[in-house]
């Protein structure tokens, strides 16, 4: 009797918890599990709400706790361990995942859960053709779920069909129409879909913000920002680490002017690395908010009292525009993340440029068009590892068809880029250059099961398997493998993003064509805002035609080659300070409406925030100069670090690693860095005595310099030469300390 009493309660708690769980109140969900497991610890449905909870929650590591717990307390209970490779396949352990998930399937065959989730982690391994055959699986013992027609979607864009992805995702979106997550992979999958409109875009986009805008909410009043405080202004991310959009938001975060704006970094993913530090060491305010409730994030970011609030993801994983619905700032913006409209009445404007949306393009967007002058972000290369743009490893190379012989085309992409129109322009590329190779690198070109496919395609294609060379990905490749290309060929309808800058970074010439809609236009946008506009193509002759001339001259194509990075490092595209300037502009104009922005006083003269403050460039250099007396390389590389963020070349950094390697012996690439510094500050006197002296160590001819030096200043290097070599004070321009100087 007891015993019956005690497993109704228990029941009752469940009961409760699944409809915690439906509500999406995964707190009250993880108290009602907790509660009947204490009354029931032998009910196994008790533990699954616990660690279903959890994982909702954002938690996904204590809820592999609670999740494996079960498994070994009930391992023939599948439900335990369905919902434990699920947990697995959100901490990216695949291969743990599928081991957990397949004796289900042997046990039990018509599991349609187990071979959804199968499918799922068949396509993360990236096995897209066996993950095509589990959600067929899937969808044979529950063609009603529309998970199982995402996950068969998915598997179908991977593996070449995008129309039939698109056509199963429609099919997906009938059976849940108000399936957030079915949607927005319908939204992604069409940016890689050659009928997709900008109007078919929005027209989804719509219907997305409408299932997220909550009803009545238009009229909550808002926090009022102070009324003379600085512009108050907030980032709303999933994607704050090692991201392609890193490359756009860190150079944003380093370089707003703190004087004028008070940042706010909320963070909805609590997955961080040295990436996630840079950001938060260049905000005022950093709040992670990475496994809260929808209600907390919400209230989180409304009592901040934000001007502007940005989206930085649109339409993806955990998108902000789900919070944002709810009207969390005066001003809502949607920049970086997603290449299209957001089609929700409560985000204001959007950040473009005169390339991606021409003027006409308006009544593709819900939101009010912002057009920076030139391009709508600035880009720097190896955010994460800023000091090694200064390494030989990454300088632009001649173009390698001087040594192959042949002429190598390449593409550094996702594997779904590669589309029907890709494989046809590329195959009449290769056509008119009879010899050359296309190098191709994409994730899982190292497994049979996503490499055959790809070229029994481009076999279809008209591409012989025998030229191309194919690549895994791999971090360690990313900007060094372009010194194998020699032209780039872009991928579309949807095109390069990030992968661009960096091609162009290194010196390859990238050839993309442009199409109608926004996300067949990003390449463009960069090559024409570095100034290359002859490489952005109208139509897909002149696509053909461009590549063709290209590698006709192979003389004009490494002289181009040797000029792109200083096209690219003196174009608006590098300019992250004249952009943020740009937008602080924009921002104030927008809060001037409604309140006059106050400013805070910082020292006069160039320096960085970081670590919560302002530190001057004469700060900057006595810290440097310190470091480089004591020999504290760590603390040195730390403070070169932190200013790269904001200054992705400067001489200062150059010289300092180059008297690193001065001292470790390494004369040559001493030398190397030194000449860089001097170009980078112009006019050093002190610089070009150090310069001189160490090419007479290296034995290296001094004419050049000795030209240069009459022509800018009227001197004769003999003049330079009579005089010392300059101490690291000198160079820096900093008082030797009174100390060192009685010493």
């Amino acid at each position: 009797m007891q015993k019956n009493k005690h497993a109704s309660r228990a029941s009752r708690y469940l009961t409760q918890a699944g409809e915690s769980f439906a509500a999406q109140r995964f707190g009250d969900c993880i108290r009602q599990a907790e509660r009947a497991r204490e009354i029931d610890g032998m009910n196994p449905e008790a533990w699954y709400w616990l660690a279903l909870g959890k994982l909702s929650l954002g938690d996904a590591a204590a809820a592999r706790e609670t999740a494996e717990a079960a498994m070994a307390r009930f391992p023939d209970d599948s439900r335990s361990r369905i919902l434990a490779a699920e947990i697995l396949l959100d901490l990216g352990d695949f291969g743990q995942a599928k081991a957990i998930i397949e004796p289900v399937l042997a046990r039990d065959p018509s599991q349609w859960a187990a071979w959804s989730n199968y499918s799922a982690i068949l396509y993360s391994l990236q096995d897209y053709h066996a993950a095509k055959r589990a959600a067929l699986k899937a969808f044979e013992l529950n063609p009603g779920d529309a998970r199982v027609l995402s996950n068969y979607a998915n598997a179908l864009k991977e593996t070449g069909d995008v129309p039939g992805a698109v056509a199963v995702l429609r099919q997906a979106v009938a059976r849940a129409p108000r399936s957030e997550l079915v949607r927005f992979n319908l939204m992604f999958t069409m940016l890689f879909d050659e009928s997709t409109t900008a109007s078919g875009l929005l027209a989804e986009a719509r219907q997305c913000a409408a299932l997220m805008t909550p009803p009545g909410m238009g009229d909550r009043p808002l926090p009022v920002p102070a009324d003379n405080g600085r512009i108050r202004v907030g980032l709303l991310s999933n994607d704050l680490h090692a991201h392609a959009c890193a490359y756009f938001i860190v150079p944003f975060v380093a370089n707003i002017d703190h004087s004028r704006v008070e940042l706010f970094v909320f963070s909805l993913n609590g997955h961080h690395d040295n990436i996630t530090a840079k950001i938060r060491h260049h905000a005022d305010h950093f709040i992670d908010v990475a496994g809260r409730s929808a209600e907390q994030v919400i209230a989180t970011v409304r009592e901040a009292g934000l001007d502007v609030l940005f989206d930085l993801g649109g339409y993806t994983r955990n998108t902000p525009l789900y919070y944002m619905a709810h009207r969390l700032a005066v001003n809502q913006v949607t920049w970086i993340g997603y290449p299209g409209s957001t089609g929700m009445p409560q985000i204001d404007y959007r950040i473009t440029d005169p390339v991606l949306d021409p003027e006409g393009y308006e009544a593709n967007y819900s939101e009010q068009l912002l057009r920076a002058p030139v391009i709508s972000v600035a880009y720097h290369p190896l955010v994460g590892r800023p000091l090694d743009a200064y390494a030989p490893a990454y300088r632009p190379r001649a173009t390698p068809a001087l040594t192959n012989g042949y002429i190598t085309f390449g593409c550094c992409i996702n594997l779904g880029k590669i589309s029907s129109r890709t494989l046809r322009l590329w195959a009449a590329v290769l056509a008119r250059c009879p010899g050359s190779r296309l190098l191709l690198e994409c994730a899982g070109l190292d497994n049979d099961a996503v490499r055959m496919p790809l070229l029994e395609r481009m076999a279809v294609a008209g591409i012989d398997g025998d030229r191309v060379i194919c690549v895994p990905r791999r971090a360690a490749n990313q900007y060094v493998l372009y010194h194998d290309i020699d032209v780039v060929l872009d991928t579309a309808p949807l095109t390069g993003g990030a992968n661009a800058c960096d091609s162009l970074w290194m010196g390859v010439p990238i050839v993309t064509l442009t199409g109608n809609a926004c996300h067949e236009r990003v390449a463009t946008a960069f090559v024409r805002a570095v100034g290359l506009h002859g490489l952005a193509c109208e139509t897909e002759a002149q696509y053909v035609d461009t590549a063709v001339a290209l590698v006709s001259d192979i003389g004009e194509l490494n002289a181009l080659r040797q000029s792109i990075r200083p096209m690219f490092e003196g174009s608006p595209l590098f300019d992250a300070a004249g952009y943020c300037r740009w937008l602080e502009a924009q921002m104030a104009r927008w809060v001037g409406t409604y309140r006059r922005p106050g400013q805070i006083e910082l020292p006069a003269g160039e320096g960085v925030f970081f670590g919560g403050r302002w530190h001057s460039l004469p700060q900057i250099i006595h810290a440097v100069v310190a470091a480089l007396e004591c020999g504290d390389h760590s603390a040195l590389e730390n403070v070169l670090e932190n200013i790269s963020a904001k200054w992705s070349r400067h001489w200062l950094v150059a010289y300092a690693l180059s008297e690193l390697l001065y001292r470790q012996g390494d004369q040559v690439g001493a030398l190397e860095l030194l000449i860089e510094s001097a170009t980078l500050r112009k006019y050093s006197l002190p610089l070009y005595r150090l310069l001189l002296a160490r090419l007479d160590e290296c034995g290296h001819d001094k004419t050049a310099l000795a030209d240069f030096l009459h022509e800018a200043f009227g001197l004769d290097i003999a003049y330079l030469e009579a005089q010392p070599v300059p101490s690291i004070h000198e160079i820096a321009g900093t008082q030797v300390q009174r100390e060192e100087v009685t010493a």
